[in-house]
C-alpha cells in the first residue's frame, strides 16, 4: 500500500479538504470507487448478521466476502477492477482495525469503512443497510 502518497497530502489546507483527498485516494487506491451499496450489502449479511456487529470476522471470512464482492462488481462493469484490488482492501482494512495483529476484525469496522469507501451518494451512505 502507498501510505507515502497519502502522507503527501498533510500539507493540504483546510483539513476538510485534506480528509476528502485522503479518503479519495484510499478509494483509488482499493478501487472502491466503482463499487456501489448495491453489490455491498449482501456481502455485509454473508459477514454476519445486525445482531453480531461487535463480533470479530476472521482474515479468512473477510478475504472471501470482499472477493465475490469484486467479482460482483466485474462481472457489471468489466476492465474496471484490477487484480489486487481485494489484496488492497482486504490489507487495508487489517492495517486500520488489527493493532494487535490478532487476525481478527470487529464487523461493524468493516462495514463502517467499506459503506465509506463505496461509491455511493452521502444520502446513501448515512441510511447504509
Amino acid at each position: 500500500m502507498d501510505m507515502d502518497s497519502i502522507e503527501g497530502l498533510n500539507e493540504v489546507r483546510p483539513a476538510v479538504y485534506r480528509t476528502a483527498m485522503k479518503l479519495r485516494s484510499l478509494q483509488k487506491l482499493c478501487h472502491m470507487y466503482v463499487v456501489t451499496l448495491r453489490e455491498l450489502i449482501p456481502v455485509l449479511c454473508s459477514l454476519g448478521g445486525a445482531r453480531d456487529t461487535g463480533a470479530g470476522l476472521s482474515e479468512q471470512k473477510v478475504r472471501q466476502g470482499i472477493n465475490r464482492m469484486f467479482q460482483s462488481v466485474s462481472q457489471e462493469v468489466p476492465g474496471q477492477v484490477s487484480a489486487e484490488a481485494p489484496e488492497m482492501t482486504c490489507r487495508l482494512l487489517y492495517r486500520l482495525f488489527d493493532r494487535g495483529q490478532t487476525g481478527a476484525v470487529c464487523r461493524r469496522s468493516v462495514e463502517a469503512a467499506l459503506i465509506s469507501l463505496s461509491a455511493d451518494t452521502l444520502s446513501a451512505k448515512h441510511k447504509g443497510k
